[in-house]
């Protein structure tokens, strides 16, 4: 019994121990400009597909399948970034836009912070006519580190006005996005074999769209519900198998889409700085705060790159100021400090760092 017993705690330890190898941190999110990944995809009505359970280790096998079509992202050099999306650094071109509904080419523009991967706003084209759509605040695709069973939430609200041949249009889009790592194993795609981490994302959503006829919004197209997405995600290389479904059971799923990881180009190495030339941001970053929407407390971050005076203050939506969460002379470093906007209304609130002749401004929703 007691043999038994120490077999049973080496294997739980053993177990525990390959769970927890599998943490993706910052610097193993890919985001070097020149990087391109190529996907075999497959889209339908429904197909079948054997996702495995939750938990883990698993083996999923996905090395062989349908190769009819092939999907790309392609890394861009950030600094390339129209003025609004100034805060992106980590720019995707990707074939297949796959948003709320667009499977067509376009931009993605993110930003990698510290505590996570975040989408900042997406561009794409309809019928020769631009359209964007901009995350307002920012819409955190997966905090870091990435570990087995990190669960969050994120909420969208989108209400834009664009122009397509000559009319008006209006899209009004509300989502919740209910995110969890529910398993982890080794995942083999045409390319190889990964380490890798499943995101399991619950997405329910209303959208309504509507056309301008004289001065009246009219509704044209009205849809809800929800859907389901498995996103296989290793270090260094970002996500090597996603599966959309509209069923909520795991293991044999009806599914809508499937891409594997069938081929990559790394950007070219650059040399390494010398430890003298590394330094500081040269201007006050505030990053984006997490998480965010949030319900009770939130966390704020900005980085100095020397001493100096700093005011970092809240405000409504009305320009009022509520809160005065920094104000003297700070180190400089990382800061973060704890917001908990007890005694107010939920909604939105507009944090600004001012030190030096620098502001900047990052939205928050506060959800009550």
């Amino acid at each position: 019994m007691q043999r038994f017993i120490t077999v049973l705690s080496l294997l739980l330890v053993t177990a525990l121990g390959a769970q927890g190898q599998i943490v993706i941190t910052l610097d193993e999110v890919p985001s070097a400009p020149g990087t391109e990944f190529r996907y075999y995809a497959q889209a339908g009505d429904s197909f079948q597909v054997n996702i495995g359970n939750p938990g883990g280790p698993q083996v999923w096998d996905f090395s062989q399948g349908d190769t009819a079509s092939i999907v790309s992202d392609l890394y861009l050099d950030p600094a390339q970034s129209p003025p609004q999306y100034s805060r992106a650094n980590v720019v995707i071109q990707t074939s297949q836009l796959n948003l709320f509904g667009i499977s067509e080419p376009g931009l993605l523009y993110n930003r990698l912070a510290p505590r996570g991967f975040i989408l900042g706003a997406a561009t794409t084209s309809y019928q020769g006519t631009a359209l964007a759509i901009n995350f307002m605040p920012y819409v955190t695709q997966y905090p870091l580190p990435l570990v087995m069973g990190t669960p969050w939430t994120n909420t969208v609200a989108i209400d834009q006005v664009f122009n397509v041949s000559g009319s008006e249009y209006r899209l009004v889009l509300n989502a919740t996005l209910n995110h969890q790592v529910d398993a982890w194993g080794t995942v083999h795609v045409p390319l190889g074999s990964y380490d890798a981490l499943r995101m399991r994302t619950n997405v329910t959503y209303n959208m309504t769209l509507y056309i301008r006829i004289f001065f009246v919004w009219v509704p044209i197209s009205q849809q809800s519900g929800n859907s389901f997405n498995y996103d296989w995600r290793a270090e260094n290389v970002g996500s090597v198998l996603n599966v959309n479904s509209n069923q909520p059971d795991p293991g044999v799923i009806w599914a809508t889409k499937l891409s594997r990881l069938m081929g990559s180009t790394p950007a070219e190495a650059a040399s390494p700085a010398p430890a003298s030339a590394v330094s500081l941001p040269q201007q006050p970053d505030l990053l984006e705060n997490y998480p965010n929407p949030f319900n009770a407390q939130t966390t704020l971050a900005f980085t100095l790159s020397q001493a100096q005076n700093v005011d970092l203050r809240v405000f409504d939506m009305l320009g009022r100021p509520v809160a005065v969460l920094a104000q003297g002379v700070l180190e400089a470093g990382e800061h973060r400090l704890a917001w908990a906007p007890e005694q107010l209304a939920g909604g939105v609130y507009v944090a600004r760092l001012a030190t030096g002749g620098q502001v900047s401004h990052h939205l928050m929703v506060y959800l009550k």
